[in-house]
């Protein structure tokens, strides 16, 4: 979806800032809330791709002003009411109003959500599960269609020309993902553009290329 959040290539925020230290929790509550999202997404109907989604979905204002694990507790809260696991009222108080079944929502120890975070997930498919349209060195074209949910093309990409630079074997797909379509699973391509072709021959190093993951219901032959 176009939105604030695909701020790639858009003029007026200033440089982006680069920290060379890996990075710190700045105040104690964002510690609290990364640890409160990790823990609640180990138990409850919703994957990473459809929590971006209800981040992109703030309102600009909301999106340029919270700070980033605020955004994340605020698409969190939005999940667990679309689950219905809590209500308004529950999270304004911090008070349960009723019980969760748990029969469907079993309980998850922390020893569970430990093991499951080291272990990680595995979203990629057998590389011959699915046809491939690219080879490498293949002209390509991201599409420049403005999807309505989640999606992982920039805009500044869309409609521009790269070129395959290698497959990156066979994914589930981030859009369908997020919309409750299921994985859908397609081949991935790294893809890369001159800076040129993306923001005009007068831009600084233009010879520079920008290398982008990309599935491929993204791209179209030239």
């Amino acid at each position: 979806m176009d939105g604030i959040h695909d701020l790639g290539g858009m003029h007026g925020f200033g440089p982006i800032p680069i920290e060379s230290q890996d990075y710190r929790f700045k105040h104690g509550w964002q510690r609290r809330a990364f640890g409160i999202v990790q823990a609640v997404a180990g138990n409850t109907p919703y994957v990473a791709d459809q929590h971006r989604y209800k981040i992109e979905q703030l309102s600009a204002t909301d999106y340029l002003t919270l700070d980033y694990f605020e955004k994340w507790i605020t698409a969190t809260s939005a999940l667990l009411k679309d689950a219905r696991l809590v209500n308004d009222q529950e999270l304004a108080t911090g008070q349960k109003e009723f019980d969760v079944d748990l029969v469907n929502h079993p309980a998850v120890s922390t020893d569970d959500l430990l093991d499951a975070m080291k272990i990680g997930a595995d979203y990629e498919f057998p590389t011959n599960s699915q046809p491939q349209s690219f080879a490498i060195g293949t002209r390509v074209r991201a599409r420049s269609d403005s999807p309505q949910g989640h999606t992982r093309v920039p805009r500044y990409v869309r409609g521009k020309f790269g070129t395959v630079l290698a497959t990156e074997s066979v994914f589930q797909h981030a859009d369908s993902v997020a919309a409750g379509q299921g994985r859908n699973p397609q081949h991935c391509y790294l893809v890369s553009f001159s800076a040129a072709e993306l923001w005009g021959s007068s831009v600084e190093q233009a010879e520079d290329n920008i290398l982008l993951n990309l599935a491929e219901s993204y791209l179209e032959p030239m």
